[in-house]
């Protein structure tokens, strides 16, 4: 020990104290006393400043010392005292469960508004993707089959870029926390679950931020439209960026440092990827591996995004909106284009519905409809056709 008293206004007393040692230099006038102090004892690494005077060996024999030894040697501090009554603990911790997450909470937020490097890195990225997409695919087509898969391939890249974003980076703040969480942990200062509660709620704010900035610039340059779909393709992206953080911090509180940590972001994001079932295709996944493609939560996104976009067309609706406009260009391997009615991507599931009801015969249709389905967009053949084809498979049953 040092020093023991007290510090005095603006720590006149500590000041006083020091200077009044040989070899001391005096504070320089708007320096921080407490930074002085550290650096005037020696600590820190390559501070040598403490080789030259005995610090502790001068405070053994300060007035500051004896008032010391003076507190200590009351009874009921290192004493027992008839009068003072033992010092009990009526529970584990001395804040109650609100006051620990109202604190904690706080402090998370103190955190992230103070680490400017790390949320406005997560947000110029986001800002240039958005123009890089946008510049990318500005006056695209989504009409035509080639159009279509273009269109899906946007969506994947993207979506599989701003949730590596805040994969990846969310890593090394974690990490950088988890010194002081061990300590105050084992000293028993909060709930180990307030704390995660505080972590966790801290980063919807900036996930949701992060993706409007990239929704903001994205979404009408590649020419997506409408204010409902703006909404839902919004939300659904930033639930899977604000998932891919959780998962990046547990992976963070899981490693034991941060190269192994990053290793396993690595594998797997990969993994997440690849089993997203865009490519390769969900029918190409071997059966042993397709437990994965249904775990993968791209998947779930991917097609609620496709869906918003591509596939939302809405009974008597604009026939100018993406989701009801007629595919053309399809490759024969969709099934073969009949001069019978077409109709939109989005009324394709309804019409066949009807159809199923009309014919009565499911089992046997949805057979023939199977090979018609590719990637979530078909072409429509007519009842009548569909009945003489299955009368003709009939025919050929008997046979």
């Amino acid at each position: 020990m040092v020093f023991f008293g007290d510090l005095g206004d603006e720590a006149v007393n500590l000041i006083s104290y020091f200077e009044s040692i040989d070899g001391v230099a005096k504070l320089e006038e708007n320096y921080n006393p407490a930074t002085w102090t550290l650096e005037v004892i020696g600590a820190g690494v390559g501070n040598d400043n403490g080789d030259t005077t005995d610090f502790v060996k001068v405070f053994k024999s300060s007035v500051q010392a004896r008032q010391l030894e003076a507190k200590l040697d009351r009874e009921g501090v290192t004493r027992p005292s008839p009068t003072v009554p033992a010092l009990v603990f009526g529970q584990k911790r001395a804040a109650g469960n609100l006051i620990q997450a109202k604190l904690l909470i706080k402090r998370f937020f103190d955190l992230y508004w103070r680490t400017a490097s790390y949320n406005l890195t997560r947000f110029l990225i986001s800002i240039m993707l958005g123009l890089v997409f946008g510049i990318a695919y500005v006056g695209a087509e989504y009409s035509s089959y080639q159009g279509i898969n273009s269109g899906l391939g946007m969506v994947f890249m993207t979506q599989s870029y701003m949730t590596f974003i805040v994969f990846s980076s969310v890593v090394p703040i974690s990490i950088q926390e988890r010194a002081s969480f061990y300590r105050e942990r084992s000293a028993q200062t909060y709930n180990a679950f307030w704390y995660f509660v505080g972590a966790t709620l801290v980063e919807v704010p900036y996930c949701f931020v992060e993706s409007l900035l990239f929704m903001a610039i994205y979404y009408p340059m590649v020419g997506f439209t409408g204010g409902a779909q703006f909404l839902a393709y919004w939300l659904n992206l930033t639930g899977l960026v604000v998932l891919q953080a959780y998962f990046g911090q547990l992976l963070a509180y899981l490693a034991p440092n941060l190269e192994v940590a990053s290793v396993f972001v690595i594998i797997v994001n990969y993994v997440w990827i690849t089993f997203t079932g865009f490519n390769p295709l969900v029918a190409s996944i071997p059966q042993g591996y397709r437990w994965l493609y249904h775990l993968t939560p791209h998947k779930y996104t991917f097609a609620s995004l496709i869906a918003i976009v591509l596939g939302d067309c809405p009974s008597g609706g604009d026939r100018s909106e993406l989701g009801c406009q007629q595919m053309t260009g399809a490759p024969p391997h969709t099934g073969k284009q009949h001069h019978g009615s077409r109709v939109p991507r989005g009324d394709f599931l309804g019409e066949t519905r009807r159809d199923l009801v009309k014919l009565r015969r499911r089992h046997a249709v949805d057979c023939l409809l199977t090979s018609h389905i590719s990637s979530g967009v078909a072409i429509y053949q007519p009842p009548e056709e569909i009945e003489m084809a299955i009368g003709s498979k009939d025919q050929d049953q008997q046979k």
